[in-house]
């Protein structure tokens, strides 16, 4: 193979690479910065931009043997004989589920 032949084959591939990186740093927020009290804060997400969870599925215990594993992260909460189970792995793409547990209105973050 020639190289003129070689840059040829690998050029699209190296164009559409070049496109798919500055699409991601096109799509990347600029923060905001605010003083308050002599310490700055960054803001790089508006609010919104990271969706609740409102309405949250539970599986029972045989299922989620299945899906999660032993030494998983879980923020357990219990009203009796209620228990709930919030993933971290699952709050890690969300931060907050609002859900009710004994009648009660709770909010799990992470």
């Amino acid at each position: 193979m020639t190289a003129a032949h070689y840059l040829k084959s690998i050029a699209l591939p190296i164009v559409i690479l070049l496109l798919f990186i500055n699409n991601i740093n096109a799509q990347r927020p600029t923060p905001t910065m605010t003083e308050i009290h002599g310490h700055t804060l960054y803001t790089v997400l508006k609010p919104g931009d990271i969706p609740a969870i409102f309405q949250p599925e539970f599986d029972g215990i045989d299922q989620a043997e299945k899906f999660y594993y032993a030494d998983e992260p879980l923020i357990v909460i219990t009203a009796g004989a209620e228990v709930k189970a919030y993933s971290t792995w699952h709050l890690d793409h969300h931060e907050v589920v609002n859900d009710f547990i004994g009648g009660t209105a709770i909010a799990a973050t992470w």
